[in-house]
């Protein structure tokens, strides 16, 4: 696969939008807060790179949003859990022109018609794409459902951990204070 530093997403990464070069290969538009670039893989590529790059792949993703959302069309995936990034896509991540959206940088949608959304970024930089503003709020939602389900199930295994360290806490201390104590002569 072809690396390139420069294809490793940040937090600061908003969106991965298709875009053919001058020999008609599909690339990537990646649009950073501050700036953007062409990376020379596909928009889905350039996802499954990045979160390989992070320790996991598309497929398992999509596996694991599965599993909490239900199945679904194209469902919202975590690319980083401990920082809260969340990206969902457009259209069919197999479509060839499937844009992926990084939820924490989209600060509100507008319906153009009934077939089209003007995204508004949070630095102010607007896009329309070619999504029902109802079905581009459907996955906007399904991304914050997953979010919210994610943390839930942390923090339970969080409450579980602390639980576990709580108790063998106290059996060390009554198994001490239960042995029988020597004598010092």
């Amino acid at each position: 696969m072809h690396y390139n530093c420069g294809d490793i997403m940040s937090s600061e990464t908003m969106l991965y939008m298709p875009e053919y070069d001058a020999f008609g290969n599909l690339c990537t538009r990646v649009i950073e807060r501050d700036f953007q670039y062409i990376s020379k893989l596909s928009p889905t590529r350039l996802m499954d790179f990045n979160l390989r790059y992070f320790g996991s792949s598309l497929r398992g993703a999509f596996d694991g949003s599965k599993m909490i959302l239900g199945k679904l069309n194209k469902n919202p995936i975590v690319v980083h859990e401990r920082f809260n990034i969340l990206w969902f896509p457009s259209k069919s991540p197999l479509h060839p022109e499937c844009i992926w959206f990084a939820v924490h940088h989209i600060d509100d949608y507008i319906a153009v018609n009934k077939k089209q959304t003007k995204v508004v970024f949070m630095n102010g930089q607007e896009i329309i794409v070619d999504v029902s503003p109802k079905a581009f709020e459907y996955r906007i939602q399904r991304a914050f459902l997953l979010k919210y389900k994610l943390e839930k199930r942390t923090k339970h295994l969080l409450v579980q951990f602390d639980r576990v360290k709580v108790f063998r806490r106290m059996a060390i201390h009554s198994k001490l204070e239960d042995e029988p104590k020597q004598d010092e002569s």
